[in-house]
Order: C-alpha cells, then sequence, then structure tokens
C-alpha cells in the first residue's frame, strides 16, 4: 500500500499563476461553493472572477450572519447587526454575480478556539445544513 507521502508527492505545488491558470480550465461553466463562517470572509474578487470571467455559478454559503461582529458605522449590535450584514452580503452578490446563501449558526462573536465553537454550534445540525447545501447545488469545486 503507497504511503500518503509516496502519494502527495505524486503531485506537484502550484504557485499563485498555475493555480489560476488550473481554475480557468477546470471552473469555467461549472458550479463553485464558497463556504466561510463569517460575511465578511469571503473575497468578493474572487467569486466576481468565477462568476463573470468563467462564468462558474458561484454561490457563497456563510455558516452565520454576522450578528457576533462589530459595527464601526452605527449602533446596531446583535440580531440588528446580524439583519445588516445579511443585506450588505446579498448587495454584493448582485454586484459579482454570485449567489448568497446562510446556516442559521449563531454568530458568537471571534474565537480562537474550535472547542469554543462547537460549544455554541450544534455540529451535526450544521453539519446537516452544509451537507443540504452540498446535495442540493451539487458543485463541482468548493472552496
Amino acid at each position: 500500500m503507497a504511503s500518503v507521502n509516496q502519494v502527495v508527492a505524486q503531485y506537484k505545488t502550484l504557485d499563485k499563476s498555475e493555480t489560476l491558470a488550473e481554475m480557468q480550465r477546470f471552473a469555467s461553466g461549472k458550479r463553485v461553493l464558497y463556504m466561510a463562517a463569517h460575511p465578511d470572509d469571503e473575497n468578493t474578487r474572487l467569486i466576481a472572477w468565477l462568476s463573470n470571467a468563467l462564468d462558474a455559478e458561484t454561490t457563497y454559503l456563510s455558516l452565520t450572519r454576522g450578528s457576533g461582529g462589530q459595527n464601526l458605522i452605527g449602533d446596531e449590535l446583535g440580531a440588528d447587526l446580524g439583519v445588516i450584514r445579511e443585506h450588505e452580503l446579498r448587495a454584493a452578490r448582485s454586484v459579482d454575480g454570485g449567489n448568497q446563501r446562510f446556516t442559521d449558526a449563531l454568530d458568537f462573536g471571534y474565537s480562537k478556539s474550535v472547542d469554543e465553537v462547537w460549544t455554541k454550534w450544534d455540529h451535526d445540525d450544521l453539519q446537516l445544513q452544509a451537507v443540504r447545501t452540498i446535495r442540493e447545488l451539487k458543485p463541482d469545486f468548493i472552496i
């Protein structure tokens, strides 16, 4: 049986330009699911490039709505801030050409601990929501 090192050694590490070339070659006309924890974790330029330059059906799945974040331009916090962040993401997708989805995971603020995250989030429920999204969208690529 081949070891992991032997298998990995067969694949060349790509630099940035090679990675972009590979994405252009394979992602054109495909479905892409981009998943991250918070509304400000997405790369809008990447979503725009995938959606417009490569004509990929691109969806950003934010696990939270951003209700645990900071608000430097207003007084809204908590659920009210989550509503603002949701509208911001939907507006961004109308500009960059992507689609927007959310799970119902609670944004409890910044954490450096995976253990803390799983005390706040229901692992099985979040996994179910992610799997349901993947099965529904049938993405060719997941970021």
